[in-house]
């Protein structure tokens, strides 16, 4: 595609065609087109003449102002660059183009970017106002809001960059003095950020009123870019009630003659240091402290803004007061306001109430070993209580002992009201208890009030066989029978049952028998011997046999041994043998004699 130059005679020439413009109107595009146009020649040839059409239009803002200097470009149907232009102080532009559809892009930085699509097919198109919106854009969604004064408020913002180009922005809020206002994204306060091209930062305005407000106040959220975006946000301030002085459990149940503590926090919310003093007012006849962590009494303090003490209150009840609800007063008093928090004490006289609890109800132990039984006794009644702990059920020979957390071994302990205390029953069983299971009984009692717990302990036998035996080699002569003894031991703590010794991989030439066959029942300790016989052939070869033996009951088995047996040839045989040799011996040398000189 071509783009010819626009002379001033055919700038003329159209602004005659176009009679309702203005003769101002026609001057300034006389002067676009003679010095701001700039054009993309395409391939035709110089001979080839094309008809020029003009494009014009007004870029402003929202508000009606125009833009000057925005960038104007067009672009054909391909996508192809054709030509480029600005816009003039009042925000005026024109460029002359050959027929054909355009896309004309519109851009100013710190405003979004326009595209508007244009077919030519006449010597004039007017595009009329062309609106750009601001490129950052601010959002509030909630821009009145009631609240109270200290209680912190959080407003989700977003930020959108929907210019063209990539925006550095500077965020701030602009408040009464004394509030404590800040822009958050999640605990990280933001005070510049970087947005791309269409891209959007969500993030959240919290604030806090200080102490002393009420009434209507306004803070203003500022975006500050290439342009600068301002959002008001309203917030109503109700008066608020001082929770400088706290307690996590200000109502307490208790009895006559008892103990209580509160826990105490003051801690200063106010944006300003305070200094005071700090008392206890308790009724009549009781005695009170407020102390520190070291056990010091607590009476004046001073804290920056933020700053907190935590502290106990120590009440005692005297041992003849009557049931009832009292209250005892804690007040700080500084020079600008005064706070007091009421702590409730319901006296009551009850009675302890146990409860015994475990998750292991049930355990396996094997003989010689120990059973442990982890319980909680708590006393869930309005009085405390003496608690003393009995176990039933035991056999003789078995011992228990009961220990607190710490180790001690205990028969007795004190539970206040409300009170739970972990326990370990710890039970022995004998070495050569049998295997069984014992039901066992846990009772524990506070005066009228008490509590049983039932536990199972399984008693598994402790089973081992071992040969005491400790030579497993014999010598034998063919054709004779020897007898050799494995003497073997119950070395577990419970009784076997058909325990045998069995024989395996017995050589040729040989036959094996034991006695007994079996052992009916081995106790615990106990030793048995079995008598091996051992017969062998009359022409076995002599040299070195094994025999596999296997110790086996009905409960556990030894490893396996081998027996070594040595067997030695007779005597009347290695005498014939040695006849032999000698006659062979004697033959061999008349042979020599005879025919060996030959």
């Amino acid at each position: 595609m071509s783009i010819t130059a626009v002379e001033e005679n055919e700038a003329g020439e159209n602004t005659i065609g176009n009679q309702n413009r203005s003769c101002g109107f026609i001057i300034i595009s006389i002067f676009l087109l003679a010095s701001s146009i700039i054009l993309t020649r395409g391939q035709f040839s110089s001979q080839q003449s094309t008809v020029s059409y003009t494009v014009l239009g007004v870029v402003k803002d929202v508000n009606g102002n125009p833009l000057s200097y925005a960038t104007v470009n067009v672009y054909d149907n391909s996508g192809a660059f054709v030509a480029k232009t600005r816009t003039l102080l009042g925000g005026d532009f024109a460029i002359s183009l050959s027929a054909g559809t355009y896309r004309i892009q519109l851009e100013k930085k710190g405003y979004e970017s326009k595209s508007i699509t244009v077919g030519l097919s006449r010597s004039s198109v007017d595009l009329g106002e062309i609106l750009l919106d601001y490129a950052l854009s601010l959002s509030i969604s909630q821009t009145f809001m009631k609240v109270k004064a200290f209680s912190e408020v959080s407003i989700p913002i977003s930020v959108e960059n929907k210019g063209a180009e990539e925006e550095t922005v500077t965020v701030s809020v602009e408040a009464p003095e004394g509030w404590n206002v800040g822009i958050y994204s999640g605990s990280a306060e933001v005070i510049n950020l970087t947005l791309s091209q269409g891209s959007v930062q969500n993030l959240n305005l919290k604030i806090q009123a200080p102490y002393g407000c009420r009434g209507l106040y306004s803070l203003t959220v500022r975006v500050s870019g290439s342009t600068v975006q301002e959002k008001t946000v309203s917030l109503y301030v109700e008066e608020a009630d001082l929770q400088i002085l706290t307690s996590t459990y200000p109502i307490v149940q208790t009895t006559p003659g008892s103990t209580i503590s509160f826990d105490l926090t003051v801690k200063n919310i106010l944006a300003k240091r305070f200094t005071g003093t700090i008392s206890l007012e308790v009724p009549n006849g009781w005695t009170g402290s407020i102390v520190k962590g070291d056990s010091s009494s607590l009476y004046g303090l001073s804290l920056e803004p933020g700053e907190f003490v935590n502290a106990k209150v120590k009440i005692d009840v005297p041992t003849d007061e009557a049931s009832g609800n009292y209250v005892a007063i804690v007040s700080l008093k500084t020079k600008d306001f005064d706070s007091t928090l009421p702590l409730n004490v319901t006296v009551v006289k009850g009675t302890p109430k146990l409860k015994l609890r475990t998750d292991t109800p049930y355990v396996d132990a094997y003989a010689g070993n120990t059973a442990n039984y982890p319980i909680e006794v708590e006393n869930t009644g309005n009085s405390d209580g003496v608690v003393s702990i009995s176990i039933t059920g035991v056999p003789a020979g078995y011992n228990w002992v009961i220990k607190d957390s710490s180790g001690s071994v205990i028969s007795k302990l004190y539970l206040k009201a409300g009170e739970s205390r972990k326990l370990n029953i710890i039970i022995s069983i004998p070495p050569l208890a049998e295997p069984d299971v014992l039901s066992i009984v846990l009772e524990a009692n506070a005066g009228e009030s008490n509590d049983r717990l039932n536990l199972g302990l399984g008693i598994l036998g402790w089973y081992s066989v071992a040969y005491v035996t400790q030579n497993f080699y014999c010598e034998s002569t063919a054709g004779d029978s020897i007898v050799f003894q494995v003497e073997v031991k119950n070395t577990g703590y419970s009784s076997l049952s058909n325990l045998k010794l069995e024989v395996s991989d017995t050589p040729d030439g040989f036959e094996v028998k034991a006695d007994p066959n079996v052992v009916p029942l081995l106790k615990p300790q106990e030793n048995a011997v079995f008598s091996l016989t051992i017969t062998s052939d009359a022409d076995i070869s002599a040299g070195d046999y094994y025999i596999t033996l296997s110790l086996k009951a009905d409960q556990s088995q030894a490893t396996v041994r081998s027996l070594h047996v040595y067997v030695k040839q007779r005597g009347e045989i290695l005498l014939i043998g040695a006849l032999i040799a000698v006659v062979m011996i004697g033959a061999l040398f008349l042979i020599y004699r005879r025919y060996g000189r030959r």
